[in-house]
């Protein structure tokens, strides 16, 4: 079975899989299907005062889903991230094994990879009895993985080529598709996997989970972002309660306030153990809960700790933002064999110098977002445009295709 690997190169190598890794991973041309030419070179931002204050506000929960080994691409919705466990040190781990997934949603679906998650929206909407999302006011659809990219751009430390396949929807709604080299790798033999593993429990009705992914929706200085992002391990529910069953505000904490536990309603409840096949073509199994709220979300990571003092906030510090996940948990370990878990929360004093460097970053990115929307509103909705970076320079191209990277049925949301 393959498993998921880590999120980026500053998270832990992966979740691995028994199965033997091939000689060699087929891998595609950074430039399939894009003009010989660039359309445009993107400069990198200067910031002023009004953009280095970026802040992630209004933040809400919008679905979830877990993806699963099947024959046809199958997701439980809402699903449910491991829990964690508080395992008493120390404890080893085998080294990991065999595939890793790099981007499990272009290796399932891999003509529309935002596919699931307008199913998993759709599906919780119509689940927990809320109103249709509108879709109509949002900015940008993209992976934290996207907007990680191009953070590397702006900071200089784009070392690896990367893809981002761009489409309008609607008026000014920007797509951001991921695009990989290759969608699996081979483990590094490091010890992610096994860590999560041994620190964390699947949830109930997951345990088939190959990796938990979340969608929330965020005011970025006024840009509404809708934004996916993949789930390590969340904190366990409140005592004397389980994860289907509603929780209220807890304390005085505004993160809490604004993101408090959801509850999925009686009737998805009722259909839990049954699998439907989706008008969308993915085949979805009703399990999992959506009481699963911002504040106990978690990032794992390891790492050896003859290289612990080295550890890359400036890569690892936007994972955590660009998804408010509060909770940072650094399992180390000498040869497998784990003696510590250090245990950071965003917003917090320790965090302060860390958020402080970031600052200006964000702001970059924040006018980078605006200028990338400028040009795909420009191209229009029949426009195809690639973001594709080599040596540290970020080029505008045109795909040469009129494929749409999502069916017509979900663009027409965005024309209403």
């Amino acid at each position: 079975m393959y498993r998921s690997r880590g999120r980026g190169s500053g998270s832990y190598p992966g979740r691995g899989s028994n199965r033997p890794a091939p000689a060699s991973i087929p891998r595609r041309d950074y430039h399939e299907g894009l003009g010989t030419t660039a359309l445009k070179v993107l400069n990198k931002p200067s910031t002023g005062a009004s953009a280095q204050d970026v802040q992630i506000t209004n933040l809400e929960y919008l679905a979830s889903y877990n993806w699963v080994e099947a024959q046809k691409p199958t997701i439980i919705v809402p699903g449910a991230p491991r829990e964690w466990i508080d395992r008493p040190l120390p404890f080893r781990v085998d080294r990991d094994t065999g595939l890793l997934f790099v981007d499990q949603n272009g290796y399932r679906v891999p003509t529309a990879v935002l596919l699931p998650l307008f199913t998993a929206v759709d599906i919780v909407d119509e689940d927990m009895g809320r109103a249709t999302f509108d879709w109509l006011g949002v900015d940008f659809v993209t992976d934290r993985n996207g907007l990680r990219k191009l953070l590397r751009w702006i900071n200089g430390t784009a070392d690896k080529t990367f893809r981002i396949d761009m489409q309008l929807a609607g008026k000014k709604t920007v797509l951001l598709n991921r695009w990989e080299e290759a969608t699996r790798e081979p483990s590094r033999g490091a010890f992610g996997f096994g860590f999560e593993k041994a620190t964390t429990e699947p949830a109930p009705g997951c345990e088939r989970s190959t990796g938990h992914h979340r969608i929330v929706t965020y005011d970025l200085n006024g840009l509404k972002m809708v934004v996916r992002f993949e789930v390590d391990a969340c904190l366990p529910p409140p005592s004397n309660r389980t994860a289907s069953m509603p929780t209220p505000v807890a304390g005085p904490d505004d993160l809490a306030d604004s993101l408090g536990g959801l509850n999925i309603s009686s009737q998805a409840q009722a259909r839990a153990s049954e699998a439907t096949s989706d008008r969308s073509g993915i085949n979805i199994i009703h399990a999992g809960s959506a009481d699963i709220a911002q504040y106990r979300i978690i990032e794992l990571t390891t790492r050896s700790e003859k290289n612990v003092d080295t550890f890359d906030w400036v890569n690892q510090y936007p994972q955590l933002f660009l998804s408010e996940t509060l909770h940072h948990y650094l399992g180390i370990h000498v040869g497998g064999r784990f003696t510590d878990i250090v245990k950071r929360k965003l917003h917090t004093p320790d965090m302060r110098d860390v958020e402080k460097d970031a600052k200006d970053s964000f702001g970059k990115l924040r006018r980078a977002l605006q200028d990338i929307q400028d040009i795909v509103v420009e191209s229009g909705e029949r426009g195809r445009l690639t973001l594709l970076c080599e040596g540290g320079t970020l080029k505008v191209f045109v795909r040469q295709t009129t494929e749409s990277c999502i069916p017509d049925e979900i663009i027409q949301r965005f024309e209403q």
